[in-house]
């Protein structure tokens, strides 16, 4: 199942243990938000974070002190996003931390203050002074204390902020999402201390792993001291040794020592740093080729033995981005493959912004993009919401599924429009809409806890759409922090050569989700503008950049309609982010 934090068995568990629905919606929110499947708007790292926000501009004032890098305007830039997405995240810190959120304002409000009055020739001293001031650590230690209200019951809309903030610091913590579904259904069982389990003490774990295309690996121990290898000789293994399948001609095993919070987390760090020490033999040895088999096992501090493979997802049919091929986005698409190849994060995340570099985009563009984001995002959390709440019970959904009809094994809706349609209230309901309305309260209560929380919050934003504009105007903020930290990390990567940065992981992830999300919409808007155009001579595609400017101008126009509507009822999302102007257009005769 794909949505593991909604499956039986742990629902079943949270049934057992008697959890509430803020209870429930902790956990799972917590869940959904390591799940690597989860899109942009959902994941860890898409969320609007005060954490995430300090911790880069903290890396930016640092770097730009030592390397001069990111350059004053770019860090201003940083500045500014940073602040946006703080002053979004503040409601959240009523319940601890408010104090040093205020201090960490204050300091980057500051540093801009210079900035603006010294520019090109802003003293290091200044931005060295500024990233000394600022304190990660001691917001990441007050939302720790948030666990706590919580649990004990917190009321939306202030909930689900909180809980997103709790789900970036255990991921900056270095937990893995599958491998906390298994503590939390193990602690379940025998409730203790929900903070041991979401922040357990990090421990010395041995991670053995493959290397491919050497034999013996000299000098190892000096490059990394603790490790130990042994050659590996397929013709030696035992048939049913878990390491036959990847030994491949000359092969050596690895072992190495890594501190991490649990086993998988483990698996990728010992990963990462063989990865980066496999460079130095990849210089030395300029025709050989060396990689590291997807096979890994971790050996715990109490001797259990854990084995496992890379994680890679399959599809029965793989469907190409449009049914040709759009010249203009050949380029991005290749760059975006290679990005989710790479192992390392920050060359993952500077990848992922030469792609959308490859589109046309440039920094002078990024609040095009971020506005262009927010569109697709509204559409994604709309159809996101559908999913998760017919996961379970089809009885309940028979109303529902009368009124807005889906298609296909997976019932992928057929218009997203008329799933808004039985969302929004309504005055006078007719006698279907009344029955699906009140199906997806059904459904939502069956669902209980996180499912729930979507579904009031969604009905909320959508009955004033004043709460609608201020939602699509934080996501753009959101985005443009993001694009502004993709571009500041590939400048470090490529430029300044730095190959490790704090929660760079979130970053390279981010990345590739924004580059995917990027190239759904542009490829959408292809398919549309080709099959209008079908039969015309001199036919023109609509390039990348002018889509971006077309975008941003109608999130603008959308947020200021919003504003001054009163409703949503005109909304139409169905192709939001595509060529036909119809945007506001539902209902309308």
């Amino acid at each position: 199942m794909r949505y593991q934090y909604l499956d039986d068995r742990l629902r079943r568990a949270f049934d057992d243990a008697g959890l509430g629905r803020g209870q429930r919606a902790l956990l799972q929110g917590v869940l959904r938000a390591l799940d690597p499947d989860a899109h942009l708007g959902e994941h860890v790292a898409g969320l609007n974070s005060a954490v995430l926000a300090v911790t880069r501009a903290q890396t930016a004032l640092e770097s730009h002190a030592t390397e001069d890098q990111p350059r004053w305007n770019l860090l201003r830039r940083i500045i500014a996003t940073s602040l946006a997405c703080m002053d979004a995240a503040k409601p959240a810190y009523a319940h601890g931390g408010g104090l040093e959120l205020a201090k960490a304002r204050r300091v980057l409000v500051q540093v801009d203050a210079a900035i603006v009055a010294d520019g090109p020739k802003l003293d290091p001293l200044v931005t060295a002074a500024a990233a000394a001031k600022l304190d990660p650590r001691a917001l990441r230690k007050a939302v720790r204390r948030w666990i706590t209200p919580l649990w004990n019951g917190v009321e939306l809309p202030l909930r689900a902020r909180m809980i997103a903030e709790v789900a970036v610091v255990v991921a900056m913590h270095g937990r893995d999402g599958r491998q906390l579904r298994t503590d939390l259904l193990r602690w379940l069982k025998k409730p203790g201390d929900l903070s041991e389990v979401l922040w357990p003490k990090e421990r010395k774990h041995v991670v053995a792993l493959v290397v491919r295309g050497a034999r013996v690996l000299r000098h190892l121990d000096g490059l990394l001291p603790g490790a130990r290898q042994e050659p590996l000789h397929r013709n030696r293994l035992p048939k049913d040794d878990f390491l036959k399948d990847a030994v491949n001609g000359s092969s050596v095993l690895v072992r190495v020592p890594v501190v991490a919070a649990d086993v998988h987390t483990a698996a990728l760090r010992g990963r990462r740093i063989l990865s980066e020490v496999l460079d130095q033999y990849a210089a030395g040895e300029r025709l050989t080729e060396l990689d590291i088999a997807p096979v890994w096992q971790v050996s715990e501090p109490g001797g259990r033995v854990t084995r496992g493979t890379e994680h890679q997802r399959t599809v029965g049919n793989a469907y190409p981005l449009t049914a040709y091929w759009p010249a203009e986005l050949r380029s991005a698409m290749r760059v975006a493959n290679l990005a989710r190849q790479v192992d390392a994060p920050m060359a993952s995340a500077g990848l992922a912004w030469s792609a959308l570099e490859a589109t046309g985009l440039d920094p002078g563009k990024i609040a095009w993009l971020a506005k262009a984001c927010a569109l697709q995002m509204l559409r994604q959390h709309l159809v996101s919401l559908h999913v998760v709440l017919t996961t379970h019970d089809t009885e309940l959904r028979k109303p529902l599924d009368a009124r807005v009809p889906t298609t296909g094994v997976k019932h992928h809706l057929k218009s997203v429009d008329a799933w808004l349609e039985v969302l929004i209230e309504h005055n006078r309901p007719n006698a279907d809409l009344d029955a699906a309305q009140k199906a997806i309260t059904a459904l939502a209560e069956s669902e209980g806890g996180l499912v729930q929380d979507l579904t009031e919050l969604w009905r909320a934003r959508l009955a004033d759409s004043k709460v609608l504009a201020g939602w699509l105007r934080e996501q753009e903020d959101t985005a443009a922090a993001l694009l502004e930290w993709l571009y500041v990390t590939r400048n470090l990567a490529f430029h300044a050569g730095r190959f490790a940065s704090p929660a760079d992981t979130l970053t390279a992830h981010a990345g590739q989700a924004v580059a995917d999300l990027t190239l759904e919409f542009l490829g959408n808007w292809r398919t549309v503008e080709r099959r209008a155009q079908e039969g015309q001579r001199g036919r023109r595609e609509t390039s990348a950049v002018e889509i971006y400017r077309r975008l941003a101008q109608r999130e603008d126009q959308l947020v200021a309609r919003l504003k001054r509507a009163g409703s949503v009822r005109r909304l139409s999302v169905e192709d939001i982010s595509g060529p036909d102007e119809k945007w506001w257009s539902r209902g309308k005769t």
